[in-house]
């Protein structure tokens, strides 16, 4: 379990209303990740959802088959592996720590039986997840666009 007071500082989870931290935070599971640890791997099948509570984490995509790209950082408060409460099991991104960090680690199938017990629940919770998708696309073009500016472009017709 998790103090609910720590819960109560995540954004994603107060923006929610009512009290549903406290009922998370008995749910929630702790973990502990040192800096340079993968939590996560592209295509991994998780059922698991996770808010950092202290740290950064950096999400990475392959932009080549040898070239990694940092696409965003989340740090305290933040959701991480959004895609299992969506349906989709596998994960779009690398996640590695950044900083030793720790995690509130939520079983996916509790979530889901919140949301459809308690409707209004289940639409702010996606609400949430939803406005996290939006930034976390914003984020993700202003830096690949960032990143293809700095490759030099090979001129047409050469190799």
């Amino acid at each position: 379990m998790i103090f609910p007071q720590e819960m109560d500082k995540i954004p994603f989870l107060r923006n929610l209303g009512g009290t549903y931290a406290n009922d998370l935070a008995r749910m929630a599971q702790l973990q502990e990740r040192p800096a340079g640890a993968v939590i996560f791997r592209r295509g991994q099948d998780l059922s698991v959802i996770y808010f950092v509570l202290e740290g950064e984490v950096g999400l990475e995509v392959h932009v080549s088959p040898q070239e990694v790209a940092e696409v965003h950082r989340v740090g305290p408060g933040d959701l991480l592996g959004w895609s299992p409460v969506l349906g989709r099991r596998s994960m779009t991104a690398t996640a590695r720590a950044v900083t030793p960090t720790r995690l509130a680690v939520l079983a996916v199938d509790q979530i889901v039986q919140m949301c459809e017990r308690d409707p209004l629940f289940g639409t702010a919770f996606h609400r949430q997840v939803a406005i996290v998708l939006s930034s976390r696309l914003d984020d993700t073009h202003r830096r690949l666009s960032h990143h293809l500016t700095r490759r030099p472009i090979p001129a047409e017709g050469s190799d």
